[in-house]
């Protein structure tokens, strides 16, 4: 079975194939959004839509963001493998199980930012996509998909050390939405500054 994904052509498509799934995610995030079919009589009315909004939009632009920052990671890691297998195939279909969740996640804690049990929600949702993401890049290190020396620069140790801190956090995120919604929101906003940070600090190749 594994012989099906052997060659440089199965991985090409194959990093295709996330590619346009993730795009899909990202297109199905910002259709949450709708626009009333009655045209509003006054500005007042649209300035209190649109501010009825703001929390939903946040939430929106926290998830686009986080998005953005898995597709560089993975984009990062098919460059560093010639290959794939199954396994690996396997563990990317259940990273796109929790990143296809998040917009219904997203939209329900931007429309409910005060409701405890919704923004618990999409703080599990964010703690899984880290860690099945996480489980890749452990798999192909354990395995020697990529190359050993760059399991061994500060660039991939760095990567590690924020993998886990960021973990950590919305680990923490999740009880924390039943003291305040507010801390929550506000660590993953920490936790995507960390992601976007190792962009420009760190790079897998050094």
């Amino acid at each position: 079975m594994g012989k099906h994904f052997a060659g440089e052509t199965e991985k090409a498509r194959f990093e295709t194939f996330i590619d346009a799934i993730l795009a899909i995610i990202i297109t199905i995030l910002v259709l949450e959004f709708r626009v009333p079919e009655n045209a509003y009589s006054s500005d007042d009315e649209i300035r209190s839509f649109i501010h009825h909004m703001a929390p939903a939009v946040f939430s929106y632009v926290i998830s686009f963001a986080t998005i953005v920052s898995l597709w560089i990671n993975h984009h990062d890691l098919c460059r560093l493998i010639k290959t794939v297998d199954i396994r690996f195939v396997i563990l990317n279909f259940v990273f796109i199980l929790f990143v296809s969740l998040l917009p219904f996640t997203t939209a329900l804690a931007g429309r409910n930012h005060e409701s405890s049990y919704a923004v618990a929600l999409v703080a599990t949702n964010y703690f899984l996509m880290n860690i099945s993401f996480a489980s890749i890049w452990g798999y192909v290190t354990r395995k020697k998909i990529i190359p050993e020396e760059t399991t061994t620069g500060k660039g991939f140790k760095g990567n590690v050390t924020i993998a886990i801190v960021g973990s950590v956090l919305l680990l923490i995120s999740i009880p924390l939405a039943y003291v305040s919604t507010y801390i929550s929101f506000a660590l993953f906003i920490v936790v995507l500054f960390l992601h976007i940070s190792k962009e420009f600090f760190y790079n897998v190749d050094k």
